[in-house]
């Protein structure tokens, strides 16, 4: 049932646009795969081989063929002087496990209206914080817990363009959901009824390349009765794309921050609390070299690192992941890739029981077809 309320939604927003005049654009790919690790893993908290992100000490390693990394969007703008559109972007992905019937899932979902320099988006969308995603077949597994914090939610977005010759500067705002899906004992809504608050700035130069710096801001009241807030989220870092030639393009993101994974900002350090904030610094990066045309060569890594005051023994301390993705397009955007990494998950120690590192090693076999 829930899937035939997304294809009506879907195809009542695709006739009213094509009332307009506006013919959309599919886009996306079928994407299938041979997933292995030598060790136990965990996909967001799971102990599933759907997403590999932390090593969780399990001796026993693992196997699963899926096709629900698969994704599928809709996307068209109508107008010249004032552009009106809208994206739709649907997958199948489930953290629980290689399910054979599993139901799809909206990623983004927002309409957008463009006037000369100014842009506005309502509804689900990529965060401001923390923007970029990383290069890799573990396309769910996304570096979340490794480096990458910024994920997708509920916003209002405003972005202008400044007109210049030479470079593009770009300011992003945000007004966006602060809360999680899974929110720690907050509720499911934000009771401190203040938005999150997220920005962008960036410099587009050169032509293609591009170096960016970000906030985030949100306020949390567990108690809906009184106006005190009793901790907040905060963080900063920043974004870089770097195509310097197609032997060696660089893109990835450093930042740091404070509760950020009450937000849905992903970080090993978990959740915090009114006198128990959680503080983290995250680092990523990859390489893309496009060695041929039926070759590209990436190699990419990221960690994030538990800076929380006076950690536990057993407390997650530090994930650390590395991986080769080596990518065989061969015809009508038609590849195979293999991507081969390695994830170390670091616990704390104390005086009584020693630091603990679990290490597995990954695979992904993938075949995917682009449109």
């Amino acid at each position: 049932m829930k899937s035939l309320y997304i294809l009506l939604i879907t195809t009542a927003f695709s006739i009213s646009l094509f009332a307009q005049g506006l013919e959309l654009k599919p886009y996306g790919f079928v994407k299938g795969d041979g997933v292995y690790s030598s060790k136990g893993v965990l996909s967001f908290g799971n102990a599933s081989l759907t997403a590999p992100q932390l090593a969780n000490g399990v001796e026993n390693g693992a196997l699963g063929f899926t096709g629900m990394h698969t994704r599928f969007g809709l996307k068209g703008i109508y107008g010249e002087d004032v552009k009106v559109g809208g994206v739709i972007e649907l997958d199948f992905f489930s953290a629980s496990g290689f399910n054979t019937n599993v139901n799809p899932r909206i990623r983004l979902a927002y309409a957008s209206l463009a006037v000369n320099n100014w842009e506005f988006k309502f509804g689900q969308q990529w965060d401001l914080f923390s923007p970029l995603n990383p290069n890799t077949q573990n396309t769910n597994g996304n570096l979340w817990f490794g480096g990458n914090m910024g994920f997708r939610r509920g916003q209002i977005q405003i972005a202008y363009k400044i007109p210049a010759k030479d470079v593009v500067p770009l300011i992003q705002l945000a007004l966006a959901e602060a809360t999680s899906d899974v929110s720690g004992g907050l509720g499911s809504d934000n009771k401190a009824v203040m938005p999150m608050f997220q920005g962008r700035i960036s410099l587009k130069f050169l032509e293609n390349k591009t170096i960016g710096v970000y906030f985030v801001y949100a306020k949390f009241s567990p108690n809906p009765d009184t106006t005190d807030f009793d901790f907040n989220a905060s963080g900063f870092g920043a974004d870089f794309t770097l195509p310097f030639h197609k032997y060696f393009e660089l893109h990835g993101e450093v930042n740091t921050g404070t509760n950020l994974n009450n937000c849905n900002l992903f970080t090993i350090a978990g959740n915090g609390s009114k006198d128990n904030d959680r503080k983290n610094l995250g680092v990523w990066g990859n390489i893309t070299s496009k060695i041929d045309d039926h070759f590209n060569l990436i190699i990419g890594g990221g960690m994030d690192k538990n800076q929380t005051d006076e950690l536990p023994a057993g407390a997650t301390a530090q994930n650390f992941v590395i991986y080769g993705n080596f990518v065989f397009p061969i015809v009508s955007g038609f590849s195979v890739s293999l991507e081969l990494g390695n994830i170390s998950t670091t616990l704390q120690g104390d005086e009584e029981v020693d630091e603990k590192t679990n290490s597995a090693l990954y695979g992904f076999l993938s075949g995917k077809v682009a449109f």
